[in-house]
């Protein structure tokens, strides 16, 4: 691939948040350990490669989407500079627009194993490391996999992405799902029961974003209806 040219202008792209996705309302059951090193990783100063690269991986829907945004939030709030990149978005548009993201004080890229598919942004991904590692911006990628299962073709991207820390996104357990919800559900001015919560829960796909949807749909409707929540009427919105 050749080398990609400057453009006379940098591209800006400002990619939607989810409007809860701070550490706020993350709940973070057995990944507390994993949120305090995020904050640790962004607030820490070091001339060292591999302290300027985290990698998290997880199954779908288990929230680094949610985390991911997170980081970029409280970056914001201790005054530096944060851009938030959807693989999936990313791929849409021209190379030229990893030109000039190093200097942002973070990067952070989601679902970073959508490039599989692409050996010529696999290599500007490559690329920007690089830079990014050489002017001090820190680097944070998700993804399903661990880097070295993924499936990439360049292998020097598979090295780059293994040079930092690899954290696994652990799951929640249905218990902890239900206290998840809960939390969230508050967080929208929506009391919920221990037994409701339970049952949308045991009935929803076994999922965090699965949840969250539902959640969402069930805000909706009973906003429409002018109904508080209950099993009658999860029961007759959901189909369930």
């Amino acid at each position: 691939m050749e080398g990609l040219k400057p453009l006379k202008k940098q591209l800006t792209i400002n990619f939607a948040f989810e409007p809860e996705a701070s550490f706020e309302y993350f709940y973070p059951a057995d990944n507390a350990l994993l949120v305090a090193n995020l904050k640790q990783f962004i607030n820490l100063e070091s001339q060292q490669y591999s302290r300027q690269l985290l990698y998290i991986h997880g199954a779908s829907g288990c929230g680094k989407s949610h985390i991911l945004q997170a980081i970029c939030h409280f970056a914001d709030e201790l005054g530096k500079t944060a851009q938030y990149l959807p693989a999936e978005q990313l791929m849409q548009l021209p190379k030229e627009f990893t030109l000039g993201l190093e200097s942002n004080d973070l990067l952070v890229i989601d679902d970073v194993d959508l490039l599989v598919s692409d050996y010529d942004w696999q290599q500007a991904l490559f690329d920007l490391i690089n830079r990014c590692l050489e002017q001090g911006c820190k680097l944070l990628f998700s993804a399903k996999l661990p880097a070295s299962d993924v499936g990439f073709e360049l292998p020097d991207l598979i090295s780059r992405l293994n040079w930092g820390e690899i954290w696994l996104l652990k799951p929640l357990s249905d218990v902890q799902r239900q206290a998840m919800l809960q939390l969230r559900s508050e967080a929208r001015g929506i009391p919920m029961s221990d037994d409701l919560a339970s049952y949308i829960v045991l009935r929803c796909q076994q999922d965090n974003a699965s949840i969250l949807k539902c959640l969402e749909r069930l805000d909706k409707e009973s906003l429409t209806e002018k109904r508080r929540l209950t099993i009658p009427f999860v029961k007759n919105v959901m189909g369930w």
